[in-house]
């Protein structure tokens, strides 16, 4: 049974994200996508702790599932046009996002693809949206909800120290989050966060 997440184990679990993130950007304890790994399994565990198994099966369906599939497609498209204009405006663009796509380095193709669909992505959507943005909607409202969350996942990324990584982490997590909002669905924002990290890391990068 879904339970909605007292303030106790939000604020709990949004340190220990800054935490993580920290260990993995600033301190680069262990290899990248490891790290990752970790944090995302983690803070998925802790949530289902906190708030029961927050995925319903019945939310797998076609439906979901294609609305995940296009929504992948739209934030791409997003990001293509914000990667060229950036370029265009700001001299730090390039090699900041350079930078990013230097994590590729610390693990094979197929490793990292096999993180990114079943760990990571379903990992962060389980935490990010199903459990702290169900737990800000109800606390402040749906539209202050929404905007808090994504700012909150915005703001664990400027322990990375870049300026390009964080404002990507906002956009995404504003885009996930109306996504959740509207479509009430987890099943929609694994499948939109799975095959958009692939696409941009694996397999049409942008840089």
């Amino acid at each position: 049974m879904i339970r909605v997440p007292t303030d106790r184990s939000a604020y709990i679990t949004i340190l220990l994200a800054f935490v993580f993130w920290y260990l993995t950007f600033t301190v680069k304890l262990l290899n990248f996508w490891l790290s990752m790994s970790i944090a995302a399994a983690v803070l998925t565990a802790l949530a289902i702790q906190f708030s029961g198994f927050i995925l319903d099966k019945r939310e797998i369906n076609a439906r979901n599932i294609l609305i995940g599939i296009v929504s992948a497609g739209i934030l791409y498209g997003i990001y293509a046009v914000g990667n060229y204009f950036s370029q265009q405006i700001f001299h730090f663009a390039r090699p900041e996002i350079t930078s990013i796509y230097n994590i590729r380095h610390e693990g094979e193709t197929l490793s990292i693809s096999l993180v990114l669909l079943f760990i990571t992505s379903p990992g962060e959507e389980l935490f990010w949206r199903g459990f702290l943005q169900r737990w800000a909607m109800n606390k402040f409202g749906k539209l202050q909800g929404w905007l808090a969350a994504a700012a909150i996942y915005g703001a664990v990324h400027i322990l990375s120290g870049n300026f390009m990584l964080t404002m990507a982490a906002w956009i995404a997590g504003l885009f996930w989050g109306l996504l959740y909002w509207k479509t009430g669905s987890i099943v929609a924002c694994i499948v939109s966060h799975a095959l958009w990290t692939v696409s941009i890391f694996v397999l049409w990068p942008m840089m």
